[in-house]
C-alpha cells in the first residue's frame, strides 16, 4: 500500500503543476496518470508571459506567433499585432512531458495508473487504483481530481459531468500559417469558434460547437471555406462550459477541466487549469482545501463572469459576432483585450476598462 499526504488523479497541466508546488514545499505527492502517453487534442496555445510565471523552459514551444487574425460570418478580417506579448504553440504531449518530469525532480512521485475508487475512512481517502492488471491501494489526505472533463473521481462521486463544446480537429502537415486564425460563422461553428493554428510542421485546424451530432458536417464545411483540401487525422474532444459551482469537496479539490476552468469565449484553457493546479496546491500547503475556492474567486471569479456574458451576448447569432469584430478593430478595444486575454492583467482597472468598454451589452 502506498501512502502519501495528497494524490493527484490526472498528470496534465492542473495536476503537473500543483504536483511541482506541492513537492517544492516538501509535501509528499504521488501523481497518477492513466497514459502518460496521451496527447490531448488541442490548438496549443498559452501566452509566452506563462513560461517566466510559473518558470518552465521554452523548450516546449514549437511556434510564436505574434499576431492573430479573426474572420467574421460575413468574411471580413482584422489582423491584430500581439504588442508588448506573443502567444506560444505547444504540443500538448510534450508540454505535459516537461511539466511532470519538473514535478518529479522536485520530488513528486509519477505513477501510470487508473483512478478507479476511494472511500474516506476519518481522516484519509483509500483510493483504488490499477496499474497495469495490477490493483494497488493509496491512502492520502487530500485528492485532487485534475483528470479532465471525463474526470473519473467526479464521475464515481456521482457529480454531473459539465455541459461543453464539442470540436473535431486535424493536424494538417505541409499547411503553413504564420497567424492563430479565429474563424467565427453559425454555419460551421455555431456559439462557438473554427480555427487554424501554426504547429511545427503544418497547421492544427479545428472547429467547435454545442451541436456534438453535426460536428463532422460542421468541420467539412468549415475546411471548405477556407479552403483546406489536405487530409490529416482527426481527432474529437469535448471543451467544458464554465458554470463555477464546483471547486472542492471537503479534501478533494477540482482542478482544470474536471472544474470547467476554461475562460469563456476565448476558449482558454491551459493556462487557467496550471492557475487551478497552483491554486489548489496553495490550499493544501495552508491546511485548508476550502481555501481553494476563495483563492480562485478572487483571482477570476470577475474575467469568467464578464466573459461569459459576452459569450452569451455575442455568439447567440451571426449578426452580434460582426459587432464583435468591428468593436476589436478599435485599438482602445485591442489594449483591452490584450491585457485580460495576453499579458494576464488580473487588476480591477484592467476589469473595469473592459467592463466599460462593452458596458452597453452587458445591460
Amino acid at each position: 500500500m502506498e501512502k502519501t499526504k495528497v494524490l493527484i488523479v490526472g498528470g496534465g497541466p492542473a495536476g503537473a503543476t500543483a504536483a511541482k508546488l506541492l513537492a517544492e514545499n516538501r509535501i509528499d505527492v504521488i501523481l497518477l496518470e492513466r497514459n502518460l502517453s496521451f496527447v490531448k487534442p488541442c490548438g496549443g496555445g498559452i501566452p509566452l508571459s506563462a513560461f517566466e510565471e510559473f518558470n518552465i523552459p521554452r523548450t516546449p514551444i514549437k511556434k510564436e506567433v505574434k499576431n492573430i487574425k479573426v474572420i467574421s460570418p460575413k468574411g471580413e478580417a482584422l489582423e491584430i499585432e500581439l504588442k508588448s506579448g506573443s502567444l506560444a504553440i505547444v504540443e500538448r504531449g510534450e508540454f505535459g512531458r516537461c511539466l511532470r518530469n519538473i514535478s518529479e525532480k522536485k520530488g513528486a512521485k509519477i505513477i501510470e495508473g487508473e483512478f478507479v475508487r476511494f472511500i474516506k475512512d476519518k481522516e484519509t481517502y483509500k483510493i483504488e487504483a490499477h496499474i497495469g492488471k495490477e490493483t494497488i491501494e493509496i491512502l492520502s489526505e487530500y485528492i485532487i481530481a485534475a483528470d479532465g472533463v471525463n474526470s473519473r473521481v467526479r464521475a464515481f462521486m456521482g457529480i454531473k459531468p459539465p455541459a461543453s463544446i464539442s470540436t473535431l480537429s486535424e493536424h494538417i502537415r505541409g499547411l503553413k500559417t504564420e497567424s492563430c486564425e479565429f474563424w467565427f460563422g453559425s454555419s460551421y461553428a455555431p456559439v462557438a469558434y473554427s480555427w487554424v493554428f501554426p504547429t511545427a510542421d503544418g497547421v492544427s485546424a479545428g472547429t467547435g460547437s454545442i451541436k456534438k451530432e453535426k460536428i463532422r458536417l460542421l468541420f467539412e464545411r468549415f475546411k471548405k471555406r477556407r479552403g483546406i483540401t489536405e487530409e490529416g487525422q482527426k481527432r474529437s474532444y469535448r471543451i467544458p462550459l464554465w458554470k463555477g459551482d464546483l471547486y472542492n469537496k471537503d479534501r478533494i479539490i477540482f482542478a482544470g477541466d474536471s472544474a470547467g476552468h476554461v475562460l469563456p469565449l476565448a476558449c482558454e484553457g491551459i493556462y487557467y487549469a496550471m492557475k487551478a493546479g497552483e491554486f489548489a496546491a496553495m490550499a493544501i500547503i495552508e491546511r485548508n482545501a476550502n481555501n481553494y475556492k476563495k483563492i480562485w474567486k478572487s483571482m477570476f471569479q470577475k474575467r469568467f463572469a464578464l466573459m461569459n456574458r459576452l459569450r452569451n451576448y455575442f455568439l447567440k447569432d451571426d449578426i452580434s459576432i460582426e459587432k464583435l469584430v468591428a468593436l476589436h478593430r478599435i485599438p482602445e478595444v485591442q489594449e483591452a483585450s490584450m491585457r485580460l486575454w495576453l499579458r494576464k492583467d488580473n487588476s480591477s482597472l484592467g476589469i473595469k476598462e473592459y467592463i466599460r468598454l462593452f458596458r452597453k451589452f452587458l445591460r
